[in-house]
């Protein structure tokens, strides 16, 4: 009886060192390997935590990889004031251009696809303001996103068709404006033809 009291312990005791050591080797992972939490949590769908990891990381290294990782996972997460603090964040870095040069060569093999990686970003912020009501912010990150051109599908576009359904005037109005005087830039033809055609969405 003794002898079996005596194992049983032996076996409780290894079983819960087994489990404390279990226990620190994952917060030590948490702490000291952000990047590879947010891709295990990714990997199992735990998108906001997988985000912080993700900006960790970024903080971190200050490696564009992991502010694009976050941005892109919080869009998964569906929260506005997330995709715009890593949206804005990323497009704040100074690798930012570069690492769109290297996600638009990946878009251009996807027919299917026609849309910059830049452009995706920029609409994900805009649109991600806009849904919180800050009108003045998006409106000023999409025509951010134009420089001096006016591309397919650009911010400026989805914000002012998004606008336009849902009857919100004085954002139609104020991007109307805005890209009025883009057509006194020396757009190319096929940008001015965008942007006419839609600017006479608005008039109709």
């Amino acid at each position: 009886m003794r002898t079996d009291r005596v194992i049983l312990r032996s076996i409780f005791t290894t079983l819960l060192a087994v489990i404390v050591l279990f226990g620190i080797m994952l917060l030590t992972l948490f702490a000291l390997f952000p990047s590879t939490m947010a891709k295990i949590t990714y990997d199992i769908g735990l998108n906001e935590s997988s985000v912080k990891y993700a900006e960790r990381a970024y903080k971190r290294s200050d490696d564009v990889f992991y502010a694009a990782f976050a941005f892109e996972t919080s869009i998964l997460t569906e929260d506005s004031a997330t995709i715009e603090k890593n949206g804005l964040s990323l497009l704040a870095d100074d690798e930012f251009a570069e690492y769109c040069k290297a996600r638009n060569e990946e878009i251009a093999a996807n027919d299917k696809v026609s849309i910059t990686y830049q452009q995706y970003v920029y609409g994900q912020v805009t649109m991600a303001q806009y849904s919180q009501g800050k009108i003045t912010e998006a409106i000023s990150t999409a025509c951010q996103s134009l420089n001096g051109a006016f591309p397919k599908n650009n911010a400026a576009a989805i914000l002012y068709l998004t606008a336009l359904k849902g009857a919100d005037e004085d954002t139609v109005t104020a991007l109307t404006l805005k890209m009025e005087q883009l057509q006194a830039d020396d757009l190319s033809n096929e940008d001015r033809q965008y942007l006419q055609a839609l600017l006479s969405l608005g008039e109709a």
